[in-house]
């Protein structure tokens, strides 16, 4: 049976509400003006959109930002979140399918299995994997390599399901096939770089359950990306 590897933000859950509403406070808080669009900041790890929003300050000060931001986090911003419609169905199909099901995220570990707690999808998982202060690195091709390796998952029937390009370039970096999530935060460009294009939650249960090779018998609202 393939094992599926799921991001979260944007995945599983919509956590743009949170997330944003705390940058925006840290950012108010610091004077730091209109940094235009937050919203592209929801997706990749925290060390990337600190160097992008300080370019020219120090590790100190740039961990100073992700340390308020996360204490907004903490406080206030993982309550605001809501899991995508179909994505509970989904993972309790593909649980009780026999699918060993994962999540892979660029959050803070806590984070995770916290707001997977708060909507009672904890249980649902062999693993949560998300990212720790103490990591060598903080990229998400690492973590999911971690993942692989010490569940001894095959590469050759693992998925990765998730929404950014983030998700995309970790799965084929540790060499398996990934379904763009295109319900979630990831634009059309983004998506078509995956194996595989699932529209809804559903059409990642059709496609598992109908060919794990791709051979073209998914359904309608599956589009295959032959030239990944």
């Amino acid at each position: 049976m393939p094992a599926l590897i799921f991001d979260l933000d944007g995945t599983l859950t919509d956590s743009m509400p949170g997330i944003v509403g705390c940058l925006r406070k840290v950012l108010d808080a610091r004077n730091m003006g209109d940094q235009g669009p937050l919203e592209r900041f929801v997706g990749p790890p925290v060390q990337e959109w600190t160097a992008e929003l300080l370019p020219d300050a120090s590790e100190d000060a740039r961990a100073e930002l992700a340390r308020d931001y996360r204490a907004c986090y903490d406080r206030e911003g993982w309550k605001n979140n809501s899991v995508y419609p179909g994505v509970r169905e989904m993972l309790t199909q593909l649980h009780l399918s026999g699918f060993p099901l994962y999540v892979c995220t660029s959050k803070q570990q806590h984070f995770a299995v916290r707001i997977l707690d708060l909507f009672e999808l904890s249980s649902l998982f062999t693993g949560v994997y998300g990212d720790r202060a103490e990591y060598a690195t903080h990229s998400k091709v690492d973590l999911l390599a971690k993942l692989l390796l010490e569940h001894s998952l095959g590469r050759e029937s693992t998925w990765m399901i998730g929404d950014r390009k983030f998700d995309i370039e970790a799965a084929h970096a540790n060499h398996i096939r990934c379904v763009a999530a295109a319900w979630g935060y990831g634009p059309p460009k983004e998506c078509a770089l995956a194996d595989a294009v699932a529209a809804t939650p559903a059409d990642v249960t059709s496609l598992v359950r109908e060919s794990s090779n791709l051979d073209g018998s998914m359904g309608e609202g599956i589009q295959t990306n032959s030239a990944s």
